[in-house]
């Protein structure tokens, strides 16, 4: 199910409202997924005596309350702050911007990179790397490769 998820006035959605908004959606259409994509595009409503460690760690305990109390599987995209000595190679999950408490908190932590700069290897694959599994009944740790032609 697609939700469209721009707010009424025109004003940049927060955790509150997606959350109400996929509240609404797991009742009345049985909904068992949602994707919150991007982080950055997100209002944060951060209290001025709130640290941003603080307030990403209040949020995420949110998000997996509203996923265990619905039953209902929550992908958060969180993309990584800018990388001043990048070399090619993907990053890992502490490189997510914002707080530490993305890979401490998350249940399986995924990294999907794809290569830009010929000069540091093919930019015809995408990698994807499982780099946190909680319960190891839902997988392991490893890598995968995915070619393509555009």
């Amino acid at each position: 199910m697609v939700v469209d998820t721009r707010c009424e006035d025109d004003s940049l959605p927060n955790i509150k409202w997606v959350l109400d908004l996929a509240k609404a959606a797991v009742l009345r259409h049985g909904v068992r997924g949602l994707v919150i994509d991007p982080y950055n595009e997100l209002d944060h409503q951060r209290p001025p005596n709130q640290t941003e460690t603080e307030y990403v760690s209040q949020m995420l305990t949110l998000i997996k309350r509203f996923a265990q109390h619905h039953g209902c599987h929550v992908w958060f995209v969180a993309h990584p702050r800018q990388l001043h000595n990048w070399v090619g190679d993907p990053p890992n999950l502490y490189d997510i911007s914002g707080s530490a408490h993305f890979i401490n908190k998350c249940d399986n932590g995924i990294v999907i990179h794809r290569n830009r700069d010929p000069e540091a290897g093919p930019v015809d694959q995408v990698k994807v790397c499982v780099r946190k599994v909680r319960n190891k009944v839902a997988g392991t740790i490893g890598e995968a490769i995915l070619l393509y032609n555009r």
